[in-house]
């Protein structure tokens, strides 16, 4: 009887429909920081200094096809990164926007190990989980404009 118990209990927890708007404003302030690093990675000249100027790249074990081309190809990733940030933050082709943003920055993050920093790796993480959820559904430009398309 109790090992049912547990089962309804846990069926239930997983079947409660839950509020959306904590999903929606992680979603906003991760696309928001995500911005603001990219830009900063931009202003004071990391990107140059970190995967363009340096001759020669540690890569990780397994991982030496991994190299940073030329500069307009990195350059451009970080443009792809700020344009995806963007699109986190205001719920603008929200699946699109995470998935480019996960592979730009972690294709970045795999270029050198030595600029490896620990929540490098959460951001990459964070970012692919962000393409399961439904975190578009509030707080989102696109969605908010079209139920108002809708109502009036």
């Amino acid at each position: 009887m109790m090992a049912t118990d547990f089962v309804k209990n846990i069926t239930n927890k997983l079947t409660t429909q839950v509020a959306v708007f904590p999903l929606a404003t992680f979603r906003v302030v991760f696309g928001a920081l995500m911005l603001f690093s990219t830009i900063r990675f931009w202003y004071y000249g990391w990107i140059e200094d970190f995967y363009i100027a340096p001759s020669h790249f540690f890569s990780y074990f397994g991982q030496d096809w991994i190299l940073p081309y030329n500069a307009p190809f990195i350059y451009s990733l970080f443009i792809i990164m700020a344009i995806s940030a963007v699109g986190i933050m205001l719920g603008l082709f929200f699946r699109a926007s995470s998935l480019l943003f996960f592979l730009s920055f972690t294709y970045i993050e795999l270029i050198d190990k030595t600029t490896y920093l620990n929540h490098y790796y959460f951001v990459s993480l964070m970012a692919f989980l962000l393409l399961l959820t439904p975190a578009h559904r509030a707080l989102s430009l696109i969605l908010n404009s079209f139920l108002a398309l809708n109502l009036g």
